[in-house]
Formats: C-alpha cells, structure tokens, sequence
C-alpha cells in the first residue's frame, strides 16, 4: 500500500467530515504531521492534527461551535462527546525570544510554508487537496500527499533530520532537542549528523525548559521501545549535562543497557516507564536509598 493509500484509509469519520466541509466552502484541507507521520509508519496515531489558508475567523464562521483561545491560528472544533479536532491556519514563525514560542506569526495561503516551519522532516508530512483544486474534488479520495522536504524517504531510511537549518528549529524551541530524542527512542532511527551537530551546540539552551516539559519528554522517552540510543545520544551530546548534570557524571552505556532491558520487547512500547526511571536515577540514588 502506498502512503497516500495507508492515509487515505486511516483518516477517521469526523477528520474526513471537516476536511470535506473545509473543501466545500472552497478551503485548502489537509491533514498534517504526527498523524501522517504515524499511519505512514505503521502506528495508530493518538490525535489528527488539520491545517488550511482559512484564518480563524473563517474557521468559526465555517464551525460555529469552534473555539480559538491562542495567537498561533488554532482552532479547536468540538466533533462528539468530549472529542476536540484542531485545526490550524498555515503559518510561518517569527523569532523566539524564550527558545519557546514564535515572537510572531504570519498566515500563509499554502501548505509548503507551513510545512517549512515544523520540526522534522516525519513531522512535515501532509495529505489533502490544495486552496485551487475543484470544489467537487473529494479531499480524501482525491486526496495527494505533500512532502517537499523528504521525510518519507527519511522514514525508511530510518532517520531524524531537521527541516531547513537545524540550529534555527532548535533556537526556536529548545523542547525540540529532547523532542528529536524521543523520536529516535520510539521509531528506532538514527540522528542525521548536521542535526546532531547543532543539538550538539545548542543543549545548553534545553536549560531554560521547565521541569514539567522536560518530564514529559523523558517519560516519553522510557516508554518507548528503544530508549538506550536516545539516552546515549543525551549524553554524548551535552544533552543531559544540561537538564540532569548529576546523573551526566556517573553515565556509562550500560544505565543505557539496562534501563531499555525494562519492559517487553513483544510490545511497540514499554509496559513499565516507571520501572524505568527508577532505573536510569539508580547512579544517583543515595546509598541508604539504594539499600533501603
């Protein structure tokens, strides 16, 4: 099965409701990143993430009941019980004065633009009709995958690679660095060496992430099948001396080795990340813990 095929089967009922309403009101419609990304790999994607040229304006004219409570062009639209779809508007970012948030966002009227502001090149990955395709064209079986920066390729190559410059994605928010990990953890990939060089150079910046954001990022990480090479990674380039310098002076590759040992290889992730983490902290337990 091709990609667009694999996608073209996945998306759900309420997904394709709204690309078909966005395409009859004669909005580009695409579904974008994670989703994509997952379908193409083999995996369930947990959410489905939409964009178009419509401005949120548009977009609540077009769904009454859709809420917009942020500057960044997304717009929640409410599909059945306790079930939310965003929806955003294509956009490019404008500098990020905390490594965190855009300064500035600027509205675009195609999808290559918004594409050229994501992550990495799985997460830059859509599917859907363009703003110019007939009204009477069907967004899911007519459907086309967008992929201007290579990432299906990447993908089966097994590779993690930035879009465009990767010092700028990782300036732009440094989350990305331990973002960049947790993929290789879950999909088994190697770290582009352009991209690892900037991660390399960057880390110190992951300093000014909050502990809750870098929580969540490393509980992802040891839910993952195969944490050992992110956690290596973490510590060859400067990564963790940042976020966790304690555990950074007594690393070797066998905390690595042990904490993936873990868990179960029979499942796509591990059953037990907390039984992991009480692992990968071991070097640094105190000694009454440890004998306790």
């Amino acid at each position: 099965m091709t990609p667009a095929a694999a996608v073209r089967a996945a998306i759900p009922r309420d997904v394709a409701d709204l690309l078909r309403a966005l395409r009859t009101a004669g909005f580009g419609a695409y579904v974008v990143g994670g989703a994509v990304r997952d379908v193409i790999a083999g995996r369930v994607p947990a959410d489905w993430d939409l964009a178009t040229e419509a401005t949120p304006d548009q977009l609540r004219a077009l769904f009454p009941t859709a809420t917009y409570e942020n500057r960044f062009g997304t717009v929640g639209v409410p599909t059945g019980v306790g079930m939310v779809r965003e929806i955003t508007t294509f956009r490019a970012d404008s500098g990020s004065s905390d490594s965190r948030r855009p300064d500035e966002v600027t509205f675009l009227p195609r999808i290559e633009g918004d594409l050229a502001r994501r992550d990495f090149t799985i997460n830059a990955i859509a599917y859907g009709l363009a703003p110019g395709a007939s009204r009477r064209a069907d967004p899911i079986g007519d459907g086309a995958i967008v992929d201007p920066h290579g990432g299906i390729d990447d993908l089966a190559k097994g590779l993690l690679r930035a879009v465009g410059d990767p010092a700028e994605r990782f300036i732009e928010d440094a989350l990305r660095m331990l973002r960049a990990l947790r993929f290789i953890a879950r999909f088994d990939l190697a770290l582009e060496p352009g991209t690892a060089a900037a991660i390399k150079r960057d880390a110190p910046l992951t300093t000014r992430l909050s502990g809750e954001r870098i929580g969540a990022e490393m509980e992802g990480i040891l839910h993952a099948r195969r944490p050992a090479r992110a956690l290596q990674l973490a510590a060859d380039l400067g990564v963790l001396a940042a976020i966790a310098p304690a555990l950074a002076a007594e690393w070797s590759a066998e905390v690595g080795t042990r904490v993936e040992a873990v868990g179960s290889d029979s499942l796509p992730d591990a059953p037990d990340p907390l039984g992991r983490m009480s692992e990968l902290l071991l070097p640094i337990a105190d000694d009454d813990d440890v004998a306790a």
